[in-house]
């Protein structure tokens, strides 16, 4: 009998810690022939974004288009790949094979992300499929003003 209260002690224990503890989600991303499915994906500081049906394709974040101190990607070609993203702002990112058929997406985490006026600034630097970044940002922007969260 006295093992069994500090067992029962302990058990309670593990599940009040554990229901403090924040629950992150997962949000899935589709490669789809040569688009992102969703091309604009939302989540919350401390979620990950799970890159699925990856035959042929990878998921590389584009310089200068995350926010700053927020540690870029790229994934290996063809690999399901997870990112957790915990700092708050909009990440694009690309397929490096298909960029230029228009493959870029972008991740916002949080509700307004802070870092527009750097992504619309770096958009002079992109070299490859300029027009085809810039189009995921304005589906971006789209997105975030039918939420009500552009700043």
């Amino acid at each position: 009998m006295w093992i069994f209260k500090p067992a029962m002690t302990l058990a309670a224990l593990v599940l009040a810690i554990g229901t403090m503890v924040a629950h992150a989600d997962e949000v899935v991303v589709r490669a789809v022939v040569t688009n992102f499915d969703p091309l604009v994906a939302f989540v919350k500081p401390g979620d990950s974004v799970r890159w699925t049906n990856m035959t042929g394709h990878d998921s590389a974040s584009i310089e200068g288009m995350i926010p700053e101190g927020a540690q870029g990607w790229h994934s290996k070609l063809g690999e399901e790949f997870v990112q957790t993203f915990d700092k708050e702002g909009a990440y694009v990112y690309k397929c490096t094979p298909h960029v230029s058929a228009g493959m870029v997406g972008v991740v916002v985490v949080g509700d307004k992300p802070g870092n527009l006026e750097a992504i619309d600034a770096a958009l002079e630097n992109v070299q490859e499929a300029k027009n085809m970044v810039a189009r995921a940002i304005r589906k971006m922007k789209q997105a975030l003003e039918s939420k009500g969260s552009a700043s």
